[in-house]
This record gives structure tokens, sequence and C-alpha cells, in this order.
């Protein structure tokens, strides 16, 4: 008895020292044959998301038993008296399982010649599982003695389990957790970056990257309602060229595709296995070419109504999972309204400078030869500005700036506009007024504010000899500075009924000679490089050549 007793002891201690289900059932069988000479043992865990009994896992049942036994359902509800050892936490013995009642018809022959003894495995009053020990008829029954060793070594065996099962949920909602706070963290992110910008293109730049880190998929589309159409808006890929046909200005054929089905049903559509689609779709059976075997479709909604689609695809087929999906569904409802805020925020911009536009272009309509001029200086004061790498508040503010330079020369009289030669010194005082009168007429206009310091300081010189204040160098704001070198190349190159324009190369040669004088040596040099850059052999070409190209078109 001390040597069984002190088997227990040791046995105990190394159960306790595992941290796999696995090894503690073997483990615990190795123990049995040993104490008790079992032959082999079958153990069934409760599933407590199932409310059953999982798949029995065992040790040392012969190899021709082991599919078996794991197909052998354990329903206790089918065996009162299993149901009941189960509730009360009793162990049965059944010392002819080959004639019981208790065990299936097949199973009955594979239990023949052997002793059967049930113990539940209870770990804080719960019942976690049940052991089923065999042991030869050709030894003796279990004795009370024998069975309350095996009773220890469950029970010991029970807590051990459980202790792995805790900590292993822990670990599941730990991370789970992790993960929930990398998506809230994200969305959090994505909601900032993109409320935070009116760019749909930085609303959709921010929104892809992000999309990839979460979902590491391979494939990401933005597609966009015109018309009753889907317009592509942006895709990138990571492993393929982006095929024509999902390029971004490039118009989705209407077809059976999962873009258009999330787009009618405004629902997400996923297809996990696209190698398993009959019939796919030309946009579908596209991706499937280039190695894409999952897609999902996800409808962008705003007011009620499906604005676009976000489609993402990846070359591993059932990509998509159900936490996965809301995740980007979160997101695709984030770009939905900012997407749509950048929308009526481009056409509350576009009729507020139409407006402008207006207003400049009559003052150029006062003079014949200066039409057009405020939109030229409007684009290369914007072009000069990117080029610089000024923020995107800052270009929009030079732009602006540009257009709307001249606008005080609407109180200038028209005979001193129109003049076709050169001002008197007599005529040119009113003139020089032009920047402040146009000061004072867009001040009252709010979102004009930040805009009149270049309207109000573009003829200031880099020296300090310019008007209307006298400023030197960077006292003059840099708007300013940037208005003052597109207003002066403009006028270089431009036709007047007294003076001939300048080639391009001549007008560069002309900046670069007046630069640390006239005008801010850095705004010249990037403007001059731009310009070089941009015609490269066509430098000396014509002006309107020249202009077109500045312009971007």
């Amino acid at each position: 008895m001390i040597n069984t007793f002190n088997a227990v002891i040791e046995g105990s201690e190394r159960l306790s020292g595992l941290a796999d289900v696995d090894e503690v059932v073997k483990g615990l069988a190795r123990l049995l044959k040993r104490i008790v000479k079992s032959r082999w043992i079958a153990v069934y865990f409760f599933d407590r998301e199932r409310r059953d009994f999982a798949p029995a896992r065992s040790y040392g049942l012969p190899p021709r038993f082991v599919p078996v036994f794991r197909q052998m359902p354990l329903v206790p509800d089918k065996i009162p008296l299993l149901k009941g050892m189960l509730r009360k936490k009793q162990h049965l013995v059944l010392t002819d399982p080959g004639t019981s009642e208790l065990i299936p018809p097949q199973f009955r022959s594979l239990l023949a010649n052997l002793t059967l003894l049930a113990v539940p495995m209870v770990a804080r009053n719960q019942v976690i599982g049940a052991v089923f020990v065999a042991r030869t008829r050709e030894l003796p029954a279990f004795s009370e003695e024998e069975v309350a060793v095996i009773r220890d070594l469950v029970g010991h065996a029970a807590l051990v389990v459980s202790h792995i099962q805790i900590f292993d949920e822990s670990l599941d909602m730990a991370l789970d957790l992790a993960g929930r706070i990398d998506v809230i963290l994200t969305l959090d992110e994505i909601n900032k970056a993109i409320s935070s910008s009116l760019s749909r293109e930085r609303i959709m730049e921010t929104a892809i990257g992000q999309i990839e880190r979460i979902t590491r998929c391979e494939f990401v589309s933005i597609l966009q309602t015109e018309g009753g159409d889907l317009v592509v808006m942006a895709s990138r890929a990571e492993e393929f060229p982006v095929p024509e046909s999902l390029q971004a200005g490039a118009r989705l054929p209407r077809g059976r595709c999962a873009a258009w089905n999330a787009r009618r049903s405004g629902k997400s559509t996923c297809v996990a296995y696209l190698a398993r689609s009959r019939n796919l779709g030309t946009v579908d059976r596209t991706l499937f070419s280039t190695g894409i075997r999952s897609l999902l479709a996800v409808p962008l909604i705003a007011r009620d109504e499906v604005t676009g689609v976000l489609l993402l695809g990846d070359t591993d087929p059932g990509k998509f999972a159900r936490q996965e999906t809301f995740t980007i569904e979160k997101i695709a409802s984030q770009m939905a309204v900012a997407l749509e805020n950048a929308r009526l925020y481009e056409d509350m911009r576009n009729l507020f400078i139409n407006t402008v536009a207006s207003l400049a272009n009559a003052i150029d309509a006062k003079s014949p030869w200066t039409k057009g001029h405020s939109e030229r200086v409007m684009r290369i004061s914007a072009r000069i500005a990117t080029e610089m790498g000024l923020p995107e508040e800052m270009v929009e503010r030079v732009r602006l700036g540009g257009l709307l330079h001249d606008i005080g020369k609407i109180g200038v009289i028209e005979a001193v506009l129109e003049k076709p030669a050169i001002l008197s010194e007599d005529e040119f005082p009113p003139l020089r007024s032009h920047p402040e009168k146009g000061v004072a007429i867009l001040a009252p206009i709010e979102q004009l504010r930040d805009v009149l310091p270049a309207i109000l300081h573009h003829h200031e010189r880099f020296d300090g000899s310019g008007y209307p204040h006298g400023l030197k160098g960077e006292e003059i704001p840099l708007s300013a500075r940037i208005v003052a070198v597109a207003d002066s190349f403009d006028a270089m190159v431009s036709e007047r009924p007294y003076k001939k324009g300048y080639g391009i190369g001549e007008a560069l040669a002309e900046l670069r000679a007046c630069a640390g004088s006239h005008f801010d040596p850095q705004v010249v040099e990037c403007f001059c490089r731009y310009v070089v850059r941009t015609m490269g052999d066509a430098l000396e070409g014509g002006v309107r050549e020249a202009m077109r190209r500045m312009a971007g078109k």
C-alpha cells in the first residue's frame, strides 16, 4: 500500500507539471496502467460552447478501436444511468460491458472480455469530463481501494486540466481583447485621419493603407457610384499589376460580380472560394486570372444611399473571416461618410472658386490683352507651391491668392488699365493701390482671410523696394513671394501693345537675374527647375505650349 501511495504522490506531482491536455491524458493513462494495471483509457471532455461532450481522447487503445471511439458520441441524456452518475458525481463499474444495455450495440463486441470503470472528472464542483478505464477480465474486478486510487488520480488530473483550460481561455480572451483593442484603435486612427481631411485622395490613401495593415489582403479597390455606373477611384495590389479594367477612372462592366452585387443589394458580398464559383462575371474572372481566390465587396453607404463599393481580394481561399468582415464594414462606413463630406466640400469649394473666378475674369476682361492672366497666375502659383513641398492648405491658399491677386483693379480707372502704352509717373500711383483695394474688397469674406496677405504683398520686392509696405526678405509672406514670381513670369511672356513677349528661356533668365532683388531666390530656383524639367527639349518652343505643360494639361 505504501508503494501505491508513493506512486500516486509522485504521479500526481508529474501531472501537475504538465501544460498540455493531451499530455495529461497520456500521463494519467501511464499511471493507471502501472498502479491498477489498466489496459487503456478514453476521456471525454465537456464542451461548454456546444453543451456536449467532445470526441474521446484516448491512450492505449488498440489501433482498430481508435477511429470508432473518436466517432462514438457520449450522450448522457440517452443513458439515464450515465446521466445520474455525472449528476451525482459518482463512479460506475461495468463488469461485463459486452452485454450491458448502457453500451451501444456496435461497441459491445469491442468491449467484451473487459471490465469498464467510468469516473466523472470534477474540478471546483463542476463536471468537466468523464474517464473510462478498461481492464481485462482476466484480472479481478476493480477493488474499492483501486477505485479510490483511480478517483484520486482522475480528480487530480481534472484539476490540472481545469487549470490548463482556464489558462488557455484566459490567453484566448487576452488575444481576442488585444485584437479588439487594435481594431478600435485602428478605427479611431482612421476616423481621425479621414475626418481631419477633406481631400478624397488622402481619405482613400489612408483607408487603403489601414485595410491592408489589418487584413493583409493583396488587393484593394475603391469604387464610386456615378450616374448609375461604378467608377474606379483608386486601386492597389501588392504582388501583381492592377488590371486595366480596375485602374483609376475605369468603369466597371455591369453584370454578375461581387462589386455589383454589393452595389445592388446594399449588403456585403463575400466570395470565399472563387475557384468553386460557376459563371464568373467579367470583373471577378479578371481578378481570378491574376491569382485572386477570395473576394469581399462592401457597399459604401452615406445618407441611406449606396455611394460606392469597397472591393478586397486575396490569393488565399476563404480569406475573409466574420470578425474581419465586421471590421472592414466599420471602416467602409467611416469612409463613406468622409468621402461624401469631401464631395460636398468639393462642390461648395468649386462653387466658391467659380464665383471668385468670375470676379477675376471680370478684371481680366477690362483689358483685352490681360485675358486669362489671373487663371494662369493661379495655376503657376499652385505649381510652385506644390514643387516646394508645401502643405495642401498652403497650396490652396496660394492658388486663391494667384487667382485674386489683381481683384483690386476693379477700383482702378479703366483708362489706366486699357492704355496701350507704358504708364506715366502720374498714372502709376492709382495702379499701385490695387493690392490694398483688393484686400478692402475681400476682407468681409471670412473664407478668404488667410488669402489676403498674398494679395496685399504680391508687389513687395525681396530687397525692400516694393509696395505697398516696403517689406524685405522673409518679412514678405511666402504666399506673396510665390505669387510675385508667377505674376511676373506671366507678364514677361505675354504680348502687350507696347512690348513683345519674352521666350520661356528669356523669362527664366530674367527671373534669375532679379533673384535676391525683386524675387525670393528659393522660389525662383524652384520654379525654374520645374519649368526646365517639364519643358525639356521644348524649352525654346511656343509660350502657349509651355503654359499648357506647366498647367499639367
